[in-house]
């Protein structure tokens, strides 16, 4: 009997302890490999290597997990603590402690509610930092030239917006293709965010005014890259405005917060940067005629007092006539004097000689003959100052009439409007047929209202 047990224990398989978990190990990864497990993330740790260790866990178990440095960068954000996930990944063990553990590749969430959560706590942390603080929101260009997209190149939303903005405003559009949903979404992206920024800064080349990054509408699911936080803080840092288009109205993600401008749609956002060109001429014209009333305006205004400065100015004719007849009245005073003066000395001159007739006063008489010829030639010499003096006076006052003429007016461009008998300061007051006479600075013309 003891012989029959010792030989079943001999046929029993010998193990050292390492033995035993590298057969288990080979055993777990052959057999079950690669499995969706689902559970709830708890006992959440950053390591110092850049490994992130977990528990997953339902209701009655737990398993140790494990997410290596290098898948990281993919999964970080997914990783959140008390998130329910459904976790790609094999089952491995760790020999030195004989624990078996799951090597996580992919994380996807379960409920809208999980992702909800998880989405208001990176809100927050987010909003904490900064990130969607107005301050930081760069001004959108009035008159974009230069407009880049992110989006795919195969949706319907690049041609949405090239035609808005063809309809609209036509400028020059750049087009950087990414993928707006799945894996390497965010890194497509960020891609592009990134190439459109270094364009800017490279010479000879266009410098984008603002980037458009779009996609249609979509599940939360769908739509979970534009709430990732690598891509939240791509858009935060970029130097060039950036206007998020994403999903439909009602669909609010985190790149909505930290963009510079929100656009519910991708179409509505080329309403919101383009200009409506029609709206931009219709503006134009109006301003154009509200300057061209404001002119004419001013013009009448400027014309009356014109007018008045006219009505209140002296008759030139009439001063000038004045003058004139001042002048002819002095002339004949003079002559007058002359003769008189002369007369006199002549009747003097006859009665002496009449009364005298002798040689002995005939030097007398030549000697006052002289005398006379004399005070004729000074006084002749006096009126010629007197009138020289008054003549000076006049063209003096000629020349004070002339600086506050109306032909100095006429030579600076503007024109005098007469009817037969009186200046039209009113255009208003003429009627039709009525024959105008226009005085230039230089000739007239006769016209006629029609």
């Amino acid at each position: 009997m003891l012989s029959i047990v010792m030989k079943n224990l001999s046929n029993i398989s010998k193990y050292t302890v390492t033995e035993l978990n590298k057969s288990i190990k080979n055993i777990i990864e052959g057999t079950i490999g690669l499995v969706n497990v689902t559970g709830e993330i708890s006992q959440l740790k950053k390591h110092s290597s850049g490994h992130i260790y977990f528990t997953l866990k339902d209701e009655e178990s737990v398993i140790s997990s494990i997410c290596w440095r290098s898948t990281v960068p993919l999964l970080e954000n997914q990783i959140t603590e008390g998130a329910s996930v459904q976790i790609k990944g094999r089952v491995t063990t760790y020999s030195p402690q004989s624990k078996y553990q799951l090597i996580v590749e992919q994380v996807e969430y379960i409920g809208e509610g999980a992702i909800l959560k998880i989405l208001e706590e990176r809100k927050k942390k987010l909003l904490k930092e900064g990130l969607f603080n107005q301050d930081y929101k760069k001004t959108i260009p009035q008159f974009p030239q230069v407009v880049g997209i992110i989006t795919s190149e195969t949706g319907a939303v690049l041609k949405d917006i090239i035609h808005r903005v063809e309809d609209r405003f036509p400028s020059k559009l750049i087009l950087f293709p990414a993928k707006v949903q799945g894996e390497k979404c965010v890194e497509e992206i960020c891609k592009g965010i990134s190439f459109f920024n270094n364009l800017s800064t490279q010479e000879n080349k266009e410098k984008v005014d603002v980037i458009i990054l779009a996609r249609g509408g979509g599940s939360l699911e769908d739509l979970m890259s534009f709430n990732d936080e690598i891509l939240v803080r791509a858009i935060f840092k970029s130097r060039i405005p950036i206007v998020s288009a994403v999903g439909h109205e009602t669909d609010i993600t985190l790149c909505d917060f930290v963009a510079d401008l929100r656009s519910p749609t991708p179409t509505a956002a080329a309403e919101m940067i383009f200009p409506d060109r029609k709206e931009i001429l219709a503006r134009i014209n109006e301003k154009f005629l509200q300057m061209n009333k404001t002119f004419l305006k001013n013009f009448d205004e400027k014309n009356k007092s014109l007018d008045y400065i006219f009505s209140r100015l002296p008759k030139f004719d009439i001063i000038l006539n004045k003058y004139f007849q001042h002048l002819d009245l002095f002339g004949q005073k003079i002559d007058g004097l002359l003769n008189q003066t002369f007369l006199e000395k002549k009747m003097r001159y006859l009665d002496v000689v009449k009364k005298l007739n002798s040689d002995s006063f005939l030097n007398t008489v030549k000697v006052l003959r002289n005398n006379l010829l004399l005070s004729h030639k000074n006084l002749f010499k006096e009126l010629q100052g007197f009138i020289e003096k008054k003549k000076m006076n006049f063209n003096s006052k000629k020349k004070e009439l002339s600086l506050i003429s109306h032909r100095k007016t006429l030579k600076r461009g503007f024109a005098l409007v007469k009817t037969k008998d009186k200046i039209v300061s009113d255009a208003t007051k003429i009627s039709n047929e009525e024959e105008l006479e226009i005085e230039f600075f230089k000739n007239k013309i006769n016209v006629r209202k029609i």
